[in-house]
């Protein structure tokens, strides 16, 4: 690719993501009414029908029969929104074109007007009933972030529990810092979806304490293909886009096999 092309390339992507930044924080200041109780399950899908299909299962098998869903889908091409249009138990945020994840998250949080939310990646899924009340218990207890620890001081937003009302009090952001492409070249530092959040609870209430993570406890392949976090949420560790997608797509299989078996003919396409 030219250097002219990769210039335009970027910038189109900067003005997509300051865009959708903007569009996140416009919502977040425009609609604070008051919260009611329960909690919203958000996730971001990106053409990843078959992660969706089981995810949003899981999700209604293992949680309390109030809860709400709401996806936001980043442009998806691949039957995924109108799958979601089938669903009249999910609430769909389409957006014309990919944001990306962290600004997906941002855009999905500013809607949610429960008490809690719960963020899940589009490959992962629930394993225990008690996963949205374990996390719940965390926060009373004094966190205010919980969730799946992967790596370094952050909850991973594969999994992630917090009180909207945080959020939208300290005008929090899910979005990334840096670009991990271009960390050994020009980016001086890159933090993950969700670790500048985490480093801004820390900062502000006082320590690791603000942190409840749980760890990694069971694994599929060694923990390499997936794990599960705390007994309560398992997720893929390959992204289900990108040159590890066919291998992605077999540990969800096998992990669809393991913890839901009723619903493995969903990951193969049967959406009824």
């Amino acid at each position: 690719m030219s250097g002219a092309r990769r210039f335009i390339g970027a910038t189109k992507g900067r003005f997509v993501r300051n865009s959708g930044s903007a569009a996140a924080w416009a919502l977040r200041h425009s609609r604070r009414g008051t919260l009611k109780p329960g909690v919203t399950v958000v996730t971001v899908n990106w053409n990843s029908l078959p992660y969706l299909r089981v995810m949003l299962d899981a999700i209604r098998a293992m949680s309390p029969s109030d809860t709400e869903i709401l996806v936001v889908d980043n442009g998806s091409h691949d039957g995924s929104v109108e799958f979601l249009r089938s669903r009249s138990d999910v609430r769909m945020l389409k957006l014309p074109v990919n944001v990306g994840h962290g600004i997906g998250l941002d855009l999905g949080a500013a809607m949610v007007r429960t008490e809690y939310i719960a963020v899940l990646d589009i490959d992962a899924f629930p394993v225990s009933p008690t996963w949205l009340s374990e996390s719940i218990a965390a926060l009373e207890a004094g966190a205010q972030i919980t969730g799946a620890r992967m790596h370094r001081n952050f909850i991973h937003p594969c999994f992630l529990v917090t009180r909207t009302s945080l959020l939208r009090d300290y005008d929090l952001t899910f979005r990334p810092v840096g670009s991990l492409s271009r960390l050994s070249t020009t980016a001086p530092l890159f933090l993950d979806v969700a670790e500048a959040m985490a480093q801004r609870a820390i900062v502000k209430f006082g320590g690791g304490s603000a942190l409840h993570p749980f760890e990694i406890t069971s694994s599929l392949g060694g923990g390499v293909d997936g794990a599960v976090f705390g007994e309560l949420v398992y997720h893929n560790m390959f992204a289900t886009q990108g040159s590890g997608r066919d291998r992605a797509l077999g540990n969800w299989r096998d992990a669809v096999a393991r913890y839901h078996p009723n619903l493995v003919e969903k990951v193969d396409g049967d959406s009824t």
